[in-house]
C-alpha cells in the first residue's frame, strides 16, 4: 500500500472521528459543567481542523516542481510542528483557565457543581472512539514502516486524547460518590480542574516532542528515530562495510522522505572501479526502496 493511500484512508477516518467527539464533548460539557469534558471537546475540534490540512497535505507532498525538485515532503514535517505547537497551546490555555477557576472557589467565589450523569455515557464512547484511531492510524503507518510523519502526530494526537478522555470520565465519575457537604465535597466544584491541572503535567510531553522531532527534520538535522537509523546503516554496511571504506554516514528525514549520503574513503577502494561502485549505488537505492519509498541516496568520496 501506497504512502497516500495509507495517510488518506487513516485522515479521512481521523477527520470524522474527531468531529463527532468535538461535538460529543462540548455537548456533554453543556450538561455537566465540565471543564475538563471542554477540554476533551477543544482538543477534539482541533484535530478535526488540522487533519483537513493533512489530508491535502498527504495528496501533495510528492508532486515535483521546479519550486521543489525533490517533492514537497517538508509540508509534512511542518504539520507536525504547527500540531505539536497547537497541542502545547491547548494544554497551556487549559492549565491556564482551570488554575484561575482553583483560585476563584478559594476566594469564595460561587461555582456551579458538576453534573456526572451524563460522563457515564460519555466516557466509554469517547475512550473507544479515541484508542480505535490512535490504533488505526498506528496501523496504517506500520503498513508504511512508519515513514509517515502526519500518521504519527495523528497517532500521538489520538493517544492522547484516549489517555485524556479515560482518567477525566474516571475520576469524575467518582466524585459523584462523594458527598457534597463532606470533607471532599469541593470536588464537586473544582475537582476537574484539578483533574486537567494533573494531565496537562502528566501528558505534556508527548507534543514536545513532536515538536522537538518535526523541527529537526525541518533544519536538516540527523534522523532521530534509532531503529530507523540501524536499519538504513545495515544496507549501507552490508555494502561499504568491508576494508574501512564507508568512513561516515549522513540520514536525515523531511516527513517521509529520507536522504542517505554514504562518505567512502578513496584511498580503501582499491581495485573497485568506478563502475563498481555505481553497481553498489544501484543495489543500495533499490534496497531502501523498498522500505523507504521517498528515499534518496548518494555517494561522496573523500
Amino acid at each position: 500500500m501506497s504512502n497516500v493511500l495509507a495517510e488518506k484512508r487513516a485522515l479521512i477516518v481521523g477527520a470524522v472521528i474527531n468531529f463527532l467527539m468535538a461535538m460529543a464533548g462540548w455537548a456533554a460539557y453543556y450538561y455537566s459543567s465540565s471543564q475538563a469534558i471542554l477540554l476533551d471537546g477543544n482538543f477534539s475540534f482541533i484535530a478535526f481542523l488540522v487533519t483537513l490540512i493533512a489530508i491535502k497535505i498527504s495528496a501533495i507532498k510528492s508532486n515535483r516542481t521546479q519550486t521543489f525538485p525533490l517533492g514537497q515532503f517538508a509540508y509534512e514535517a511542518l504539520f507536525s510542528f504547527a500540531k505539536g505547537i497547537l497541542l502545547i497551546g491547548v494544554l497551556l490555555m487549559a492549565f491556564s483557565a482551570n488554575f484561575s477557576k482553583i483560585i476563584q472557589y478559594l476566594n469564595g467565589e460561587s461555582l456551579v457543581p458538576l453534573n456526572g450523569e451524563v460522563i457515564l455515557y460519555y466516557t466509554p464512547a469517547m475512550v473507544v472512539l479515541c484508542f480505535s484511531l490512535a490504533y488505526f492510524c498506528h496501523f496504517q503507518n506500520r503498513k508504511v514502516n512508519f515513514s509517515s510523519t502526519i500518521l504519527k502526530a495523528e497517532f500521538t494526537s489520538s493517544r492522547l486524547d484516549g489517555v485524556m478522555s479515560l482518567a477525566t470520565g474516571l475520576a469524575l465519575i467518582s466524585i459523584r460518590f462523594v458527598d457534597i457537604d463532606g470533607v471532599a465535597g469541593f470536588l464537586h466544584y473544582i475537582g476537574d480542574s484539578l483533574l486537567v491541572i494533573v494531565l496537562v503535567l502528566l501528558l505534556g510531553k508527548g507534543p514536545f516532542v513532536l515538536v522537538r522531532d518535526s523541527f529537526i527534520e525541518l533544519a536538516g538535522g540527523q534522523l532521530q528515530n534509532q531503529q530507523d537509523r540501524a536499519k538504513i546503516m545495515a544496507v549501507l554496511e552490508a555494502r561499504f562495510g568491508t576494508e574501512g571504506m564507508l568512513k561516515d554516514s549522513f540520514i536525515s528525514k523531511t516527513g517521509s522522505s529520507y536522504l542517505v549520503v554514504a562518505y567512502i574513503d578513496s584511498q580503501a577502494l582499491g581495485s573497485l572501479s568506478m563502475a563498481d561502485l555505481m553497481t553498489h549505488k544501484h543495489h543500495i537505492v533499490a534496497e531502501l526502496a523498498d522500505t523507504y519509498p521517498n528515499s534518496t541516496f548518494e555517494i561522496a568520496l573523500t
